[in-house]
């Protein structure tokens, strides 16, 4: 054991390191984890002993599967920038602030619906980055605004843009699953209990938002427990139905359609329903709460702004509503018909490939289905149809591209680096001497440390990995393998660990330092990212050990044979 120790070390420097440059020198993810990638190489070369080609072959095939990823990530920009650029933003916006005056009303119709829907088509942090702004419009302090930006982000992650989180988190797995189980029913199995597992966040999520939401930004009385719950208990029938709507529809769709509609549909279906109650007084409290008088606005709610630099603007009616709607509405058409069970759509979209075996001589491979990935079907064709359909002049899909790339090429570049970083991680176990891999000698030592404690130790792994580099799937690229392993090691379900892996990284989005800074530079509170993670650690904790119990319970009682 003490040679699996000792060597566990070793494997743990690559990601050690590249931790603790970004988190405590503040270094870019992509020039952390090229430091991470550069002490990877030199393990796997200098003690792990891989061949010069073999090495050589998993680092490439790491960086064409973030081909797969930076299409999508690309794709679901360019999209928004186009709605963006073409008024639907704005327009948006404008119909949010007609709907509804109860601040606790309006807080669940933003989280629960539009930043599920946007979590659903971009991910990648624009969901809190457009959400934040529309809070402000709304009349939110701008410390709340960023707040909730983040807090409404945590359950939606896991199905991030059309699923990636999964999508990518599980592909990373092909070798390791190869003569297992098939990598497509895997990654329905990571669906179907990811499913289960944020869709009992989301019956509690909501209430949890409103309830924080006074507690911190109430009136004197209100800031105290008792003020909080008796200022929230008016909003409990209306918070429980959007969240148990929520979170079915979530987990429905994952358990039966897939990894790529979970946020959509349950967003749509929520902001539908929220929105007509709203209207028509269902479950609304009949005294409507809203924030104290501006006047009486700490620094810390303005986040160190004045009153007068808050915009009090009404955003503009650039378009009819539908027509605003109507791209994402598309989006989520295609998706449903698409990878609904039973029409055979799916499997002949996914037929169509591009591949390229045999990388450098060795037996590894590469393949895209370019017609199947959501990058390239549907996001870019419906982006280039919406500059169409809101009539954007040379100049303004001009800005959409532009934009698009400017935004995409730091988490490309990052992309790039920590997938072959994973890749040359779990490919050193191919080596002369047969030395266990990088991935499986940390994998033992995590199963030997945490036992059949380790569904609960699972969620905080993924949410460590998040909150560094930023990004559920990232966080799952890095740790989908040591969690199987550990499964396997432990004699758990590596599905269900997995999944908890997951749901961890979503958990993560809340403290991530990168969403917090872009946040904070989106709202303009910059230099406040510590009066954030102060608050959005209360959600975090409560989020992770929640996971980790319902975690416990599926692995031990629910489902334990699940694969």
């Amino acid at each position: 054991m003490a040679s699996v120790v000792l060597l566990a070390l070793a494997a743990s420097l690559p990601i050690a390191v590249a931790f603790v440059l970004l988190a405590g020198l503040r270094w870019s993810a992509a020039r952390s984890m090229t430091v991470g990638w550069v002490i990877a190489a030199a393990l796997g070369l200098g003690v792990w002993g891989m061949e010069g080609t073999w090495f050589a072959a998993a680092a490439l095939k790491g960086v064409l599967e973030a081909v797969d990823i930076i299409l999508i990530v690309f794709g679901a920009i360019l999209l928004m920038n186009y709605l963006e650029v073409g008024g639907a933003i704005s327009t948006i916006r404008w119909f949010f602030r007609r709907v509804e005056n109860d601040r606790r009303v309006q807080l669940l119709l933003i989280g629960l619906g539009f930043e599920t829907i946007i979590e659903g088509v971009a991910g990648f942090g624009t969901p809190g980055a457009l959400a934040a702004p529309l809070f402000i419009g709304l009349g939110f302090p701008p410390l709340a605004a960023a707040v909730f930006g983040l807090f409404f982000n945590a359950p939606n992650p896991q199905f991030g843009a059309a699923g990636t989180p999964i999508n990518a988190g599980v592909e990373t797995l092909s070798s390791t699953l190869s003569g297992t189980i098939g990598v497509a029913e895997f990654k329905s199995i990571v669906s179907a209990w990811t499913g289960v597992m944020t869709g009992l966040t989301f019956v509690f999520w909501g209430l949890l938002g409103v309830f924080l939401l006074i507690y911190w930004f109430g009136d004197d009385e209100e800031r105290t427990v008792r003020g909080a719950a008796r200022s929230s208990a008016p909003m409990v029938p209306f918070a429980l139905v959007l969240g148990v709507i929520t979170g079915l529809v979530q987990w429905a769709v994952a358990w039966f359609i897939g990894y790529s509609l979970p946020d959509i549909a349950a967003g749509f279906v929520v902001i539908g329903l929220g929105i007509v109650m709203a209207q028509y007084d269902v479950l609304v409290p009949e005294k409507t709460w809203t924030f104290p008088d501006r006047g009486r606005w700490s620094d810390t709610w303005l986040g160190g702004l004045s009153l007068d630099s808050i915009s009090d603007d009404e955003p503009t009616k650039e378009m009819p509503v539908w027509l605003a709607w109507t791209p994402y509405l598309l989006v989520a058409g295609f998706l449903l018909v698409t990878r609904w069970p039973g029409l055979g759509i799916e499997g002949q979209l996914q037929a169509v490939t591009f591949e390229i075996g045999n990388l450098l001589g060795t037996e590894l491979g590469w393949d895209i289905e370019y017609l199947y990935l959501p990058g390239t079907m549907p996001f870019m064709p419906i982006a280039i149809g919406t500059g169409l359909l809101y009539r954007l002049d040379v100049e303004g899909t001009v800005e959409a591209w532009r934009e698009s790339v400017r935004q995409v090429a730091p988490a490309a570049l990052t992309l790039v680096v920590v997938v072959s970083l994973t890749q040359v991680m779990q490919e050193s176990a191919t080596n002369p001497e047969n030395i266990a891999g990088m991935m499986q000698v940390l994998s033992e030592v995590l199963a030997s440390a945490a036992g059949g404690a380790l569904p609960m130790v699972v969620p905080w792994i993924g949410a460590l990995g998040t909150f560094v580099t930023g990004s559920n799937t990232v966080s799952d690229i890095l740790f989908n393998s040591l969690q199987y392993n550990a499964a396997e090691n432990v004699g758990l379900s590596r599905g269900m660990i997995v999944a908890i892996q997951n749901v961890g990284g979503g958990v993560g989005n809340m403290i991530s330092v990168q969403n917090i800074a872009a946040i904070c530079g989106v709202v303009g509170i910059a230099g406040r990212e510590g009066d954030i993670l102060r608050k959005v650690a209360v959600p975090t904790v409560i989020f992770a050990l929640f996971v980790g119990t319902v975690g416990t319970l599926l692995v031990y009682v629910v489902a334990p044979g699940v694969f």
